[in-house]
C-alpha cells in the first residue's frame, strides 16, 4: 500500500465476519442474516458478527482496490486510522470489537478478568485465554434480551434457596442451614459466598449433581406457576444437562432487556445472556472464563477467584428509553456507544474529534458525504452495514431520506 495520507481522507465499508457458535440463531430464527440481507445457511447457527480489528476475525477494508484486513491497516498506518492519542494510548491498536449477537440459548456462565488477571491468565494457558486485554462489554437490547447477571440482594438469594431445599445434598457443611440462620448482614454475605462457591466447585461431579437437579426439574415441572427462575432452570436443563451452571439462576439477577434497554458488565462480574438479540461493545479482546451453561472449556477454580461479590439489584441503562442521542456511559475507557433515531430529512455534519469512528446502521440508510481532493463525493449504507471514519478525515456529512437507526462508536478522548 502507497505511504499516502489521502488515502485514508474517506469512510471505509466494512466487510465483517459472522461466528457460528453453536447457541446462535438458526433458519428462519437466524437474525444476523436477515440484518444483513444475507442468505441463510440451513441449519447452520448464527451467532456474532463481529465488526473491528480483532485478530481472530478482523474486518476487512478496501484500500486502493485490494481487500485487507483491518488490523493489518492499521499496523501500516496507525496515526492516520486511530489519531495521535489513541494510537499512542493504545499502543497502534483499535481498542474495541463492534458485535451484533444472537442468542438462541445460554451462551455460558462466565466472567472477564482484569487487565492483570488477563496478562498472567493468558501468559499460563494461552490456548483457553487468547489475548492479554481486559474485556469490559456493554449489551444493547435490539428487540429483548433475557440475562443473569451479578449477585442479588442477599435477602432475595435467601428466598429463592427456600424453595431449592435439594441444594443441602450438594452443598455440604451445613452451609444452607448457615445461610439461613445468619445473624448479621456480614455474616450472611460471607455464608453466601460460600455457598456459591461449594456449588460451583461440585461442576465435574456430574454423579452427585444428577439425581439431585432430576428432583428439582421433575417437582418444578409440576408446578402450577413457576417462578421466572425456576422456568429458565428446567429450560436450559433441557439443553445442558445436570450442568452446575443452572444453580446461577438462583443467585444472580435475571434481567429483562427491552429494545434500546442495555447492561454494562466490567471484568469480575458474573452473567450469562439466556436469549436476544443485541448490539455489543466491548475492549478489543476474546478472553471468557466459563463456568457453567457451555461445551467449552470450564474454569471454575479462576472464575471464583476473579468474580465480584456484590449482593445488589443490576442497573439497567437507558431504563426510561430515550428515542435519539442515547449516550450509553459506561466508564469504559476503550469505546463510547450513542444510538441515534433519524426522521426523513435529517442532514448533519460530524468531527471526528481526533480519533476514529465505527457505525452501524440498524434501520433504513445513510447518505455519507466527505470532501476529497477538493471535491464532495458520498456512498449510501443501508441497514446491516457498517463503516469506519479515519482519525484523519476531520469532518463529514451524513443525511437520511427515511428514517432511519444507527450506532456511533467513538474512543473516549482525553
Amino acid at each position: 500500500m502507497e505511504t499516502s495520507n489521502r488515502i485514508f481522507h474517506r469512510p471505509f465499508r466494512l466487510l465483517n465476519k459472522t461466528q457460528h457458535y453453536d447457541w446462535g440463531t438458526k433458519n428462519d430464527k437466524a437474525f444476523i442474516p436477515h440484518f444483513t440481507g444475507s442468505p441463510v445457511v440451513p441449519d447452520l447457527p448464527y451467532a456474532e458478527l463481529w465488526i473491528g480489528a480483532h485478530p481472530s476475525a478482523p474486518s476487512d477494508i478496501v484500500v486502493r482496490g485490494r481487500v485487507s484486513p483491518l488490523n493489518s491497516v492499521i499496523e501500516e498506518f496507525p496515526l492516520e486510522i486511530l489519531g495521535e492519542d489513541v494510537a499512542h494510548r493504545f499502543d497502534n491498536k483499535f481498542p474495541f470489537l463492534l458485535k451484533i449477537l444472537s442468542a438462541a440459548r445460554a451462551l455460558s456462565v462466565q466472567t472477564h478478568p482484569n487487565r492483570e488477571q488477563a496478562r498472567r491468565l493468558h501468559s499460563t494457558d494461552p490456548s483457553h485465554y487468547p489475548d492479554d486485554n481486559h474485556k469490559p462489554e456493554i449489551a444493547i437490547a435490539l428487540d429483548s434480551l433475557t440475562a443473569i447477571a451479578g449477585f442479588r440482594p442477599a435477602d432475595e438469594i435467601v428466598a429463592a434457596l427456600h424453595r431449592f431445599p435439594e441444594l443441602d445434598d450438594i452443598a455440604g457443611n451445613g452451609l444452607l442451614g448457615r445461610v439461613r440462620e445468619a445473624g448479621s448482614d456480614s455474616e450472611l454475605i460471607a455464608n453466601l459466598k460460600l455457598l456459591y462457591g461449594a456449588i460451583m466447585r461440585r461442576a465435574a461431579d456430574e454423579g452427585e449433581l444428577m439425581p439431585v437437579i432430576a428432583a428439582i426439574v421433575d417437582r418444578l415441572s409440576g408446578k402450577r406457576n413457576p417462578a421466572p427462575d425456576e422456568v429458565l432452570f428446567v429450560e436450559q436443563y433441557g439443553l445442558y444437562g445436570a450442568d452446575v451452571g443452572l444453580f446461577s439462576f438462583l443467585f444472580f439477577n435475571l434481567i429483562q432487556l427491552k429494545s434500546g434497554q442495555a447492561i454494562f458488565t466490567d471484568a469480575g462480574v458474573p452473567h450469562a445472556y439466556i436469549r436476544g438479540n443485541i448490539v455489543e461493545c466491548m475492549a478489543n479482546s476474546d478472553n471468557v472464563v466459563r463456568a457453567g451453561l457451555t461445551g467449552k472449556f470450564k474454569d471454575v477454580g479462576t472464575l471464583l477467584e476473579i468474580l465480584t461479590y456484590r449482593f445488589a439489584e443490576y442497573p439497567i441503562i437507558n431504563r426510561e428509553q430515550k428515542a435519539d442521542g442515547v449516550v450509553y456511559h459506561t466508564g469504559a475507557e476503550e469505546f463510547e456507544i450513542t444510538a441515534f433515531q433519524k426522521d426523513p430529512g435529517f442532514d448533519a455534519m460530524f468531527d471526528s474529534g481526533g480519533g476514529p469512528a465505527v457505525i452501524l446502521i440498524t434501520g433504513g440508510s445513510l447518505i455519507v458525504q466527505w470532501e476529497e481532493d477538493g471535491e464532495w463525493r458520498s456512498e449510501e449504507f443501508a441497514k446491516g452495514e457498517s463503516f469506519l471514519i479515519p482519525a484523519i478525515l476531520s469532518r463529514w456529512r451524513m443525511s437520511a431520506k427515511e428514517k432511519t437507526g444507527f450506532y456511533c462508536v467513538r474512543i473516549p478522548l482525553r
